[in-house]
């Protein structure tokens, strides 16, 4: 299968190098010094799996690639829309582009089984250019549970032992082509179920994010830090029910227990949320998936979300007086 990652950092490069490594055809599209460090040395990997390289063909002009089996796209969601012309030359007719993102995703909607079925999210997908231009029907969802770094170019640093990509069509159909993309993954020991829901797995991992990562971010504070602070924690909890509040009201009922997820969380110890890893390097911060268009949702429903309203208020003003947010 020929595979090309597009947006090789944390977790595109840890799924181009652990498929190039299980032996499918695999190319990046990567720039500046960690497109350098590719081409020059290879693809180095480290984490409890071991460490390794791969040699996989890298480049930041997608023509040079050629069309794809499969387009694996890693870049953040806000980053999504500008990647609309240049993906294109990846894609044949009848290619399928993997979303491997955070938060709420721009094709949602699409097959809902609700009144807001094919309902288009301009926050996220601006001018309808990857529902159009890219082409809805190409979607794969996956939902990503794993921790990784890029610490220097060239390197991804994977932090976790369970890297689990949950894999689904956006009508809920097992599809021959889902299935072979989550063999693929398989088959290069990456945990990639294939679900039937997969607006679930999205709320699933949604709403820890929510809670944790602008108190992360507001505070610098590392994931056991805010999970166990007497300030902190009353937010938290307070920041999770509203979003399993919110996603209730769009059929999505959460068994999911607070004090539960706040033990797992403090058991992550120094790991730094990817939105404060963000505001820490001055890259945009993904606000718009993870926050605000929870948000976009709870005011559509009537749903109240009062705490979640001060903390974004107070995150969204400090990204932008930093230049990164918009």
């Amino acid at each position: 299968m020929k595979i090309c990652v597009y947006g090789a950092g944390a977790i595109g490069g840890h799924l181009a190098a652990r498929l190039a490594r299980a032996g499918a055809d695999v190319s990046v599209v990567v720039r500046g010094r960690h497109l350098d460090a590719i081409r020059t040395g290879g693809l180095r990997f480290k984490g409890p799996a071991g460490e390794f390289t791969v040699k996989v063909a890298a480049s930041d002009n997608p023509p040079d690639l050629g069309p794809q089996d499969v387009v694996i796209a890693a870049v953040k969601a806000h980053g999504l829309p500008a990647i609309a012309n240049s993906i294109q030359p990846l894609l044949r007719a009848d290619t399928p582009v993997v979303y491997a993102i955070n938060g709420i995703p721009w094709w949602y909607f699409h097959h809902h089984t609700g009144p807001a079925r094919d309902r288009r999210l301009a926050r996220l997908d601006p001018g309808g250019v990857l529902w159009d231009k890219v082409g809805v029907d190409r979607t794969i969802g996956c939902v990503v549970l794993s921790a990784n770094a890029v610490p220097e170019p060239g390197l991804v640093h994977n932090l976790t032992a369970v890297n689990r990509y949950a894999l689904g069509e956006t009508d809920n159909s097992i599809s021959p082509r889902l299935k072979a993309i989550a063999e693929v993954m398989s088959q290069a020991g990456i945990e990639a179920p294939v679900s039937t829901d997969i607006r679930r797995e999205v709320w699933l991992k949604l709403v820890g994010n929510f809670a944790g990562s602008p108190l992360s971010s507001l505070t610098g504070s590392t994931a056991e830090q805010f999970s166990t602070s007497p300030d902190l924690v009353p937010i938290y909890r307070q920041l999770f029910a509203e979003c399993m509040a919110v996603a209730a009201a769009y059929g999505v009922k959460l068994d999911l227990d607070v004090e539960e997820r706040l033990t797992q969380t403090a058991q992550a110890g120094p790991h730094r949320a990817s939105m404060l890893q963000d505001l820490e390097a001055g890259r945009p911060m993904e606000l718009d998936g993870q926050l605000v268009a929870v948000q976009d949702f709870a005011r559509a429903a009537n749903v109240p979300t009062p705490a979640a309203d001060i903390v974004i208020g107070l995150l969204r003003q400090r990204a932008r007086l930093l230049g990164l947010y918009s």
